[in-house]
């Protein structure tokens, strides 16, 4: 008989019964998941016009307004072309790669300051 099918001469009725065995690769049904995509410590990094990391931007930030305001704040200290002005946003997934989630463009408004 195939593993993990064993005859049941205690049984009534077809006599035969199926044991289901744990796999260890898998995580049990009832317990915690080994990874969950909201567990993930998501990073953020900012983009050139063309899609690739920012050469004057590139770093990892915590969040999507630590990053714009990191962008906000390197532009308002110089006038750039469009080209350098146009900045995209990319956010890390769990299987190392990243996706965008802004296109790149220029930023044309500045963050709100807070009221004093």
């Amino acid at each position: 008989m195939p593993p993990g099918i064993r005859r049941d001469s205690e049984s009534s009725g077809t006599g035969i019964r199926v044991v289901v065995q744990a796999d260890p690769v898998m995580a049990p049904l009832n317990g915690p998941l080994p990874f969950s995509r909201h567990q993930a410590t998501r990073a953020y990094r900012l983009t050139d016009a063309f899609f690739q990391p920012h050469p004057h931007l590139d770093g990892r930030f915590d969040s999507i307004e630590e990053a714009i305001a990191e962008a906000i704040g390197w532009l308002a200290g110089l006038e750039p072309g469009a080209v350098q002005a146009s900045i995209g946003l990319e956010v890390s997934t769990s299987n190392g790669d990243w996706r965008t989630i802004r296109q790149p463009m220029q930023l044309l408004c500045p963050l709100p300051t807070p009221a004093l």
